[in-house]
């Protein structure tokens, strides 16, 4: 009987193939991570700037959402990244599938696919660089503290005659003042926290008391230029928390007296200033 001929034996890949298998499965992942990312990040955010304040849902809920909006992305684009690299000449490993079947030849292919999709989550974040990643923080903080801003706008201003009445809220992380401002402006206000009369309150913990403010060194004009706000006499009242830290300051504008005159906040003001604080 004819003897069977011996099967011959499968060519192993060389180096240089290796890296080509490797090469041509992370080209597509790059594509893939990066736009997986940069949705996730770009929609998590803008979901989180305006449902999370608006209806208090937290930044974890807000990614959750923005990353099915990356899949639905990564659906609808997959085509598109395929047909780009299908474009691209990339070189060729010149295997046929038994080759590349081998253990050797998926072990590169796996590699080069998550060093690809490493790499382009990494350029998908990019976009970080050009957020402003703590305002939607502040914007939440403030709309819990809308209740707060209420009674500084209402009671607050009858109480003490004042034009414009402002709680600063303090960020020790990054050493600023940032306020939600009650009256006569829309919008944040950042400064730092040692800057103008509201600054020498949180920085001294005492209540600072200023009958005219453009002739008090500590003032800070910025805020007044743009706001077309003119600041006359500023009472000032740290707000402390149970362990007596400075967490805020309460921030009075333009005492009134009852014929509408400009006047001055004294002692009386003061001390109520003192018990709306505590």
């Amino acid at each position: 009987s004819e003897q069977a001929k011996p099967k011959p034996l499968m060519p192993i890949p060389t180096n240089e193939q290796l890296k080509i298998i490797a090469l041509r499965a992370a080209i597509p992942m790059i594509g893939f991570g990066f736009m997986d990312n940069l949705v996730m990040i770009t929609a998590g955010d803008a979901i989180d700037s305006t449902f999370g304040v608006a209806l208090g849902i937290s930044t974890l809920t807000a990614a959750g959402f923005g990353q099915c909006c990356s899949d639905v992305a990564g659906n609808l684009t997959g085509g598109v990244v395929d047909g780009a690299v299908s474009k691209l000449r990339l070189p060729k490993h010149g295997l046929n599938q038994e080759q590349l079947d081998l253990k050797i030849s998926r072990i590169y292919s796996t590699l080069g696919a998550c060093v690809g999709v490493v790499t382009g989550c990494l350029l998908g974040m990019s976009c970080l660089m050009f957020m402003d990643t703590d305002k939607k923080e502040r914007a939440k903080k403030a709309a819990e503290l809308k209740s707060i801003f209420h009674s500084i706008m209402s009671d607050g201003k009858d109480l003490f005659h004042a034009e414009r009445a402002t709680l600063f809220m303090l960020d020790k992380e990054k050493d600023e003042l940032w306020s939600q401002v009650a009256t006569g402006t829309k919008g944040i206000i950042t400064l730092k926290s040692y800057c103008g009369i509201v600054g020498a309150c949180v920085e001294s913990g005492e209540v600072v008391n200023v009958p005219d403010a453009y002739k008090d060194n500590r003032f800070n004009p910025d805020v007044d230029t743009k706001t077309g706000f003119h600041t006359k006499s500023v009472l000032a009242i740290p707000i402390k928390n149970d362990e007596g830290e400075v967490i805020g300051a309460v921030q009075m504008c333009n005492k009134k007296n009852d014929d509408g005159s400009d006047g001055v906040f004294g002692a009386c003001e003061e001390q109520l200033g003192r018990l709306m604080a505590s």
